[in-house]
């Protein structure tokens, strides 16, 4: 258990619930078997080995047992309809062992009392509860079984509850004989400790190994739920604390040199033990085990505390016992996870293992983000040089395109058909690659997050409205019909974005599907509520996207084979609309058949007033 708290109150919750849920479903079963045999054994005994038996009293009491139990499986059965917790189970489980053991204190009166071989199956009785519950509830059980069994002894040789001496069993009576009776009551009293010592170490050996699998496994999950190095490392400590129920844990990544370890992440220790100094590897024997031999290093004696570059500190942080273990990276070692206890000798060889496992999940993990981390340098690195670069080819082709146009309108002079011509392409070309130039930017842009402007409240109507009106003149000279859709209260919505973000987004969707779209054809765009979004669909008649091309249609530099065809194009349009919309933390969604028509949809949160 984690240190200064109780037992049961680490690892998943959810494994507690399963078990007691269990052990209530398996005493049902059970006693269902023991009522019945009560009634059969009684039969079977009477007509055998003690002719002299009175069954009748067993056989009303193995009916009471069935009824009894008929009841228990009728709460069971409202607990699992209702979703009943562990603490609702708990109750019943209760109650289900008191009705056992007051059934178990009749058995032993109808068969006997004292002279009743039936008084040691009290110690199944007690196995069970030692398996169900935690040590000290299940002493208490053995407590009071022990002390039934020794009341029941107590009133029969007082007279106070009739003795039913059944032949056969001893040569004579014993009741009322003391030194019979305390000899029994010993060995049950000492069979019944033992008993539940044993079986509640076995027990509570089998839950801690539970927890901490139940917890690595929950750790695990949550580490590789992310690729933020800075995560991975927080939520590994802190799954190592809670898995190995230690005081502490940490992670020290290597440098770039190899000769000091960097406090990487950190849970339970406090600020000036984290503080103490840097952790040089030359000077902290323990770390050389661990880094240069591979081998955990566990420190738990005053001797071997002289292994650690600052005991002191160690000292003052009340450290008793500490294990060091390595994360193994493929090629070389990361660092190490480093555990911490106050207790002394609180590391054994299952201890050690079980850090080692989560150390190597960990180092998984670790390389995982680091790769992630290095990749996302690089894209960084690469979207601050595409931007350094197009930024520096937008004033010379501006002025390309500038003087193009001046001569093509003859400020230069007159130019024959054929040299108009080749103006006329040239001027085409320039224009696509000022489209290319300018989609490069805001794609750099958006990635480095240098110029991007900050979030905030953008009706979303009123911003379609001006991409509308913008591609209007460009819709009629292909003789199309370009209309805007508003659902009920579309004037009222609004999302957290950008204005030129969402008109960069609305502009790319509504710009292609006009400009795939044939002469005479329909784009409409329609803006409405559904459930907590916003969603803006884009429905054109156009040329439509093959099938197999949908896949990578927001793909960089990517464009679809009929695209191609029929218009010039960059093949970041969508990209950057993609990057916008998720950006606004929403999603787009794409429906569409070649030859019939395309349907973008873009969803994003709605902003509440």
């Amino acid at each position: 258990m984690v240190e200064g708290r109780g037992a049961g109150e680490v690892g998943l919750p959810l494994t507690r619930t399963q078990e007691v849920v269990a052990s209530s479903r398996l005493l049902v079963a059970m006693r269902w078997a023991a009522g019945g045999g009560v009634a059969v054994g009684a039969w079977a005994a009477q007509r055998t080995l003690l002719p002299g038996l009175d069954a009748g009293g067993l056989y009303a009491l193995g009916a009471l047992i069935v009824a009894a139990n008929a009841l228990f499986w009728a709460w069971q059965r409202r607990l699992r309809a209702a979703g009943g917790g562990r603490s609702e189970y708990q109750r019943m489980t209760h109650a289900q062992l008191g009705f056992d053991w007051v059934a178990m204190v009749v058995v032993i009166h109808l068969t006997g009392g004292v002279e009743s071989p039936l008084v040691f199956l009290f110690v199944l009785h007690i196995v069970v509860a030692s398996s169900v519950f935690e040590r000290w509830p299940a002493l208490g059980y053995t407590v009071s079984a022990v002390g039934l069994v020794a009341a029941l002894v107590a009133a029969e040789a007082m007279g106070i509850v009739a003795h039913r001496h059944v032949a056969g069993l001893l040569p004579e009576d014993a009741n009322g004989r003391p030194a019979y009776a305390a000899m029994i009551l010993a060995t049950l009293a000492a069979v019944s400790v033992v008993t539940w010592a044993v079986t509640s170490s076995v027990a509570a050996r089998v839950r801690r190994r539970e927890d901490q699998l139940a917890t690595l496994v929950a750790g695990v999950q949550a580490i590789n739920s992310t690729l933020e190095l800075r995560e991975v490392l927080e939520r590994l400590v802190r799954a190592t604390v809670e898995a190995m129920g230690v005081q502490g844990a940490s992670i020290g990544l290597l440098d770039t040199t190899g000769t000091q370890v960097e406090l990487a992440a950190s849970h339970g220790l406090s600020e000036a033990y984290l503080n103490k100094g840097p952790v040089l590897v030359s000077q902290s024997p323990a770390h050389q085990q661990a880094l240069i031999d591979g081998t955990p290093a566990i420190i738990q004696t005053e001797e071997e505390r002289a292994r650690l570059q600052y005991p002191a500190a160690a000292e003052a942080e009340n450290i008793r016992s500490m294990v060091f273990v390595p994360l193994r990276g493929k090629g070389q070692p990361l660092g190490v996870v480093r555990a911490y206890s106050s207790r002394e000798k609180a590391f054994g060889p299952e201890e050690v293992r079980f850090l080692e496992a989560i150390a190597g999940q960990g180092a998984v993990a670790i390389e995982n983000a680091m790769a992630y981390q290095a990749l996302r340098r690089l894209d960084e690195q690469k979207s601050k040089f595409t931007r350094t670069v197009t930024h520096e080819l937008r004033a010379p082709v501006t002025g390309a395109q500038t003087l193009v146009s001046l001569i093509i309108d003859g400020y230069a002079g007159p130019l024959e058909p054929k040299q108009a011509g080749f103006l006329e392409r040239l001027r085409r070309r320039l224009e696509t690659l000022q489209q290319l130039i300018d989609d490069l930017m805001s794609l750099a842009s958006g990635r480095t997050g240098l110029g991007v402007e900050e979030l905030g409240r953008v009706g979303v109507a009123e911003v379609l409205e001006k991409v509308v009106g913008q591609l209007e003149a460009q819709a009629e000279g292909k003789h199309q019909t370009l209309a805007l859709e508003r659902g009920e209260g579309a004037e009222a919505l609004a999302v957290e974005a950008t204005v030129q973000g969402l008109a960069r987004i609305f502009t790319n969707l509504v710009g292609n599907a006009v400009k795939y779209t044939p002469d005479g054809g329909r784009v409409i765009v329609r803006v409405e509520r559904v459930g907590q979004q916003v969603a803006v669909r884009v429905s054109d008649t156009g040329i439509g996207i093959p099938a197999q091309a949908q896949a990578r249609l927001f793909t960089e530099f990517f464009r679809a084979p009929n695209a191609m065809a029929v218009e010039t194009g960059t093949g970041l349009g969508l990209v950057i609309v993609k990057e916008l919309v998720e950006r606004f933390r929403g999603r787009v969604v794409v429906e569409s058949r070649e030859g019939a028509g395309s349907t973008f949809t873009v969803f994003l949160p709605i902003l509440g007033n």
